[in-house]
């Protein structure tokens, strides 16, 4: 159930539609969606925080829960397997996030859920 209507992030109208739905490399389906308003398609990720992240959601969660539970980030690039410059950039763009509120929920604004509720989306 979607608390309130999608909006275009370029003209903010309400005149959206689902175009298509793709496959990322990684396997997670995303849906395309179409503004009759402005005509310009967009990603349900557009303006977000996760926005042309090529690693899955998922992992990123692991990774920074990891550091959250007291693992070094050198223990963590080794027991997972990414950079460390990955791990500090996603630390830096996911630094903003907040906790969601339940009647404060936003499909295109990734900044009011929580990390944890992203990775059980996308996962």
């Amino acid at each position: 159930m979607t608390l309130t209507q999608m909006r275009c992030p370029y003209c903010h109208g309400k005149n959206v539609e689902e175009q298509r739905t793709y496959t990322m490399k990684c396997g997670v389906p995303r849906t395309l969606y179409h503004c009759s308003s402005c005509e310009r398609s967009f990603s349900e990720t557009r303006h977000t925080p996760i926005a042309h992240l090529k690693t899955p959601i998922a992992i990123v969660v692991q990774v920074l829960s990891a550091l959250t539970e007291g693992v070094g980030i050198n223990a963590a690039t080794r027991l997972y397997g990414v950079s460390k410059n990955s791990i500090y950039r996603w630390q830096e763009r996911l630094s903003g996030l907040k906790k969601p509120c339940c009647c404060l929920r936003e499909p295109t604004s990734f900044s009011n859920r929580s990390l944890k509720e992203m990775s059980c989306i996308h996962a």
